[in-house]
Formats: C-alpha cells, structure tokens, sequence
C-alpha cells in the first residue's frame, strides 16, 4: 500500500492536478494514469517522458510526486533539485513544490528556504509559520504580510495570523505559535500548550467558542483526553447548532482512552443530531484513536462507514479489501 502524505489527505482529481503538472504528449498521458489512480503506468510514463526529455518540468514535477507518495523524499527532492537550472519561469513551481517536499520529511529549515525560494504567497505562509513555531514573530510577520495579498485561502490564512499577531494580549499571540506548530505537524507540543492560549484568546474574541470546539476536537484526535475535556468543560454554552461536536468529541475521547464500547455508545446518541457528513468524520476520528490500542475495535468501529477517510483509515487497519469497497475517488482506489 501506498503511504499517502498529508498534503493529499483530501485526495481527488482537484488534489492531484493542483500538485503535479499536465504538459502535452507522454506527461498527458501519465497525467491521465495518475489521476485514474494507475500508478504503476504513471511511474512508467513520467520515467520514460524524464528521460526523453531531462529538462521537462512537467515529467520531473510528476516523477518527485510518485516519489512522494512512496515515502522516497530523498529521490522527489534530487528529481525537482535537477530540473531547477533549467525551469527558467517555472523556477517558483518548482521550488514550491521542493518546499512541500521538504515538509513532507520534516525539514522545516528546507521548507523555510524552498518556500521563500518560490517566490509564491504560500511558499511565503509557510516560511511564516516555520519562523512562528520558532519564535520569529518578526520574520513570520513579513512573510505573512506578503503572502496576505493571495486572493484565495492562503491569503486569508495569512490575514488571519496577522490579526492574532497584533493582539495586545500576548496570551493571545502565543496562540499564532501554537496554530503555526499544528499546521507544520507539531501536534502534540501545539496541544499541550494551547489550553490556556485558546482560552484567553476566547475571553476577548466572539469566535472564541468555536476556537475551544476545534483544539478541543484537535486535542482529542491525537490521544490528548485531559486537554480535549478540560477545554469542553468550559463550553457551558456551546457554539449554536454544535452541540452534536461537543457530544461527538467527548465520544473520541473515550475512544482514545480505549473505552470502545462506552465510545460506540455515545457516538450512537451524536448521530440522530448530527450532519451525516459530521457524524461520520467523527466516527473515523474516534476509530483512528482506538486504534492505538484495539485495531480490532477500531475496524468494527468503522465498518458500514463510506467515504475516502474511512478507505484510508481500514487500509491502515490491514483491511485493503473493505477499504477498496467503501473508497470513492478513483486515485485513492489505485494508491491503495
């Protein structure tokens, strides 16, 4: 089975194109394999259009994407490193994607350089978050302040992080630090830090409910049980039409825990009241925290669930043949 990164974690048509190139001729056609989850013929077609052409950025972008999904960041970083001097243009392309690369095997200081290198407002928000989880507030400002200008979500992303920084409070501003440590997959520091961040944050913010709601989900996903709860238990009033989350991520967190009949049984009272779309989100939440302890538990827990995350999840499991059966995107289905 593939390992798929977290850049693909939503994986679908829109994912693939948006990392990989689709030039004319042979990088067609191992465009179309890949995007129809035909891995083996796309490995095979990129190789053959690289080696025709060494200088093709397209067939070199392509080639270090199949190397990343194989876990191989050592041969996606050489492969898009050679294509560099000679991608004239598309020089920021390629080096954004070297910045992901980079995050990918942890590199954060590469993902800094290579980001910066790109030239592009999101190679510029993730330099930012870098210097933030390192305590450069300084640094992370100016490249947030470049990156802000993206009309799209980068840009709002940016803008965000901008606001919290400018805070008076610098309870508050710590909390950008923490944000930037979940976003570059520093999770368990970000959580165990953020209890009393996210909670000053709220005492002056009117999104400070939905802010406790989502590192409480956060904290609870990742096996953090006291954090989940303690934040939880200051939501006397939660968000309007969240109550369901509350009730779903304290179900996760009994999952974590290893209590997997009380989870199922309260994940059966969150899911008359919650989006079907919600509801099974947390089922493949509280499954994956189970799984750390009872990987049997955790696939029955998840069984009759459909959808790409739970495809993912039972291919992690060892259940390839359930996991073949529930997936829904075509890629997904040829990476498995």
């Amino acid at each position: 089975m593939v390992v798929l990164p977290l850049i693909v974690l939503s994986i679908g048509c829109d994912a693939v194109e948006g990392l990989v190139s689709s030039g004319p001729g042979p990088v067609a056609v191992a465009q179309a394999a890949l995007t129809e989850g035909r891995l083996d013929d796309a490995r095979q077609a990129y190789t053959q259009a690289a080696q025709a052409d060494p200088e093709d950025v397209d067939a070199a972008t392509g080639l270090a994407y199949l190397h990343l999904l194989a876990g191989d960041y050592a041969s996606a970083e050489s492969t898009l490193a050679a294509v560099l001097p000679t991608s004239g243009l598309r020089a920021g392309e390629v080096e954004l994607r070297r910045a992901l690369v980079a995050y990918e095997s942890g590199d954060l200081d590469g993902v800094k350089a290579h980001g910066i290198a790109s030239g592009r407002a999101a190679g510029r928000l993730l330099a930012g978050e870098v210097d933030l989880a390192d305590g450069e507030r300084d640094a992370a400002r100016a490249s947030f302040d470049i990156a802000k200008d993206d009309p799209g979500a980068v840009g709002a992303v940016a803008a965000r992080y901008l606001a919290i920084l400018s805070d008076p409070d610098p309870r508050v501003v710590g909390l950008a630090e923490t944000q930037a440590l979940w976003a570059l997959g520093r999770r368990q520091t970000a959580v165990r830090s953020v209890e009393d961040l996210v909670l000053a944050y709220a005492e002056t913010h009117p999104d400070g409910p939905e802010q406790i709601l989502l590192w409480a989900g956060r904290a609870a996903a990742i096996g953090e049980g006291d954090v989940a709860t303690a934040l939880l238990d200051t939501l006397t009033v939660p968000p309007p039409g969240q109550s369901w989350r509350v009730a779903a991520t304290r179900a996760i967190v009994r999952c974590a825990e290893g209590d997997g009949p009380g989870c199922r049984a309260a994940l059966a009272s969150v899911k008359p009241v919650a989006p079907e779309e919600g509801y099974e989100d947390a089922v493949v939440t509280a499954a994956t925290a189970l799984a750390a302890r009872d990987v049997g538990a955790a696939r029955t827990l998840v069984q009759g669930v459909g959808g790409d995350a739970s495809a993912r999840l039972l291919a992690a499991l060892g259940d390839r043949t359930a996991a073949l059966r529930v997936a829904e995107d075509p890629f997904l289905r040829g990476a498995l």
